[in-house]
């Protein structure tokens, strides 16, 4: 019984392709992941963000909670995942909480902070984590 026998060159070619297959199906396993995991992430903050229940012309009643969004940029082979609210500017005062103050300038109290960013991080990062075990 006569083996089949290859060259190094063709070995080293065998292995290349095999080694360029693995990588892209990691890559592409990855990157659906990481779809994945930022829309389960942009609905836990739905869900955990506070409404608006006051009256006011600029803000409309659960216009933070329905404004968060996801975009994936896919830049030399890095793949960077923002999660975002499209009312931006009142994430960090919601999350951390602020001062309240009147027309004037005066201090009336505190509004508590609201965490519901930080909350939704940590699952997401748990969940990175198991899918980068998961390789």
């Amino acid at each position: 019984m006569q083996k089949d026998v290859i060259s190094p060159d063709e070995l080293v070619e065998a292995l290349a392709e095999a080694t360029r297959t693995m990588t892209e199906e990691v890559v592409e396993e990855v990157e659906n992941g990481l779809e994945r995991i930022a829309k389960e992430t942009v609905e836990e903050i739905k869900r955990l963000s506070p409404v608006y229940k006051g009256n006011s012309k600029k803000l409309k009643k659960g216009d933070y909670r329905k404004k968060w969004k996801f975009m994936i940029d896919k830049e030399r082979g890095v793949t960077k995942v923002t999660i975002y609210n499209q009312k931006g500017a009142l994430t960090h005062l919601l999350e951390h909480g602020h001062l309240v103050k009147n027309g004037t300038g005066r201090v009336l109290g505190n509004a508590d902070p609201i965490p519901h960013i930080e909350i939704a991080e940590k699952h997401a990062e748990e969940k990175i984590d198991r899918l980068m075990e998961g390789l």
